[in-house]
């Protein structure tokens, strides 16, 4: 999440679709929500639905596709992939949605949420293999100029299985193998923890990523750093590759059984819309009213 504003969103929503099995066809790798437990009468958050709404809905104003003249766009997922809520840092509400190619694999994410003073940000990061451009009305919004991954063969890692549930055993195994720090705030670093199910499943027999899976470290329950692992060709045939991607300015690094393997440095241009990571202001002091949205 945005280091410039040190926000500490309570991840609220976690889970994971069950797809087919079957290797020839695309993995399911967007869950349906599922509600959050039920709060007591007298702490009921009438207005949870509208502000759902009032985010699904400003998501859908950008149209993301590769640079490419004519490549066609990159699909919206409708349901964010994380709901959010943090009273003690007063955001109220928040969401993260993601944006796929056709072999369900993300290429985008943006997190929407409300900070104290009324104003909603999108904050964007790439998790492609290349450039892409996000439009509004035919302008250019956000358009990194740069891969914000750059995948790397894992060392000593197995041979890619030959069934989908072995693949994920072997993801969920290799996963535990790296680890990621922060300098939340600028102040000390700290160490994040990796939640152990992967928040996404996606690839397809035969494709560009035959397997694939994104996993989370966090702080607290505050996402700040991404670990794709995908299966892919490599020299001598498949093989299983790693990249980091950043869900916050601060400084972050990863690590792979404890040595160095990915670090950027304080991104205090994050505002940038050439930027692998941005945060832009989406709408000021608004507050969907209960029964609808804005």
């Amino acid at each position: 999440m945005t280091a410039a504003l040190g926000l500490s969103l309570v991840l609220g929503l976690l889970s994971q679709a069950k797809g087919p099995t079957v290797d020839e066809v695309h993995f399911t790798v967007v869950p349906a929500p599922r509600p959050a437990p039920k709060p007591a009468d007298d702490d009921k958050d009438e207005g949870a639905p509208a502000r759902l709404a009032y985010m699904k809905d400003s998501v859908t104003r950008y149209t993301v596709r590769p640079a490419e003249a004519g490549a066609a766009a990159f699909r919206l997922v409708p349901e964010p992939i994380f709901r959010l809520n943090n009273a003690v840092s007063g955001v109220k509400d928040g969401a993260i949605f993601l944006w796929l190619d056709e072999l369900n694999r993300p290429e985008a994410a943006v997190q929407v949420f409300r900070i104290p003073n009324g104003w909603w940000l999108h904050e964007f990061t790439s998790l492609s293999t290349g450039p892409f451009v996000a439009e509004t009305d035919s302008a250019r919004t956000w358009h990194p100029s740069r891969p914000g991954l750059e995948f790397k063969p894992i060392p000593d890692a197995p041979k890619p299985a030959s069934t989908a549930e072995q693949r994920l055993r072997q993801m969920r195994a290799m996963a535990r193998e790296f680890a990621a720090e922060d300098e939340f705030e600028g102040k000390d670093w700290n160490a994040l923890r990796l939640l152990p199910t992967p928040l996404l499943r996606y690839g397809k027999a035969g494709a560009k990523v035959e397997d694939g899976a994104l996993f989370s470290f966090v702080l607290g329950t505050d996402p700040e750093v991404f670990l794709m692992l995908e299966a892919r060709p490599g020299r001598a045939g498949l093989e299983w590759q790693y990249a980091f991607a950043p869900m916050t300015s601060y400084a972050v690094k990863g690590s792979w059984k404890g040595k160095d393997a990915w670090s950027l440095p304080w991104r205090k241009d994050a505002i940038d819309p050439n930027g692998t990571f941005c945060d832009l202001i989406y709408s000021k002091g608004i507050e969907p009213a209960a029964g609808g949205s804005k």
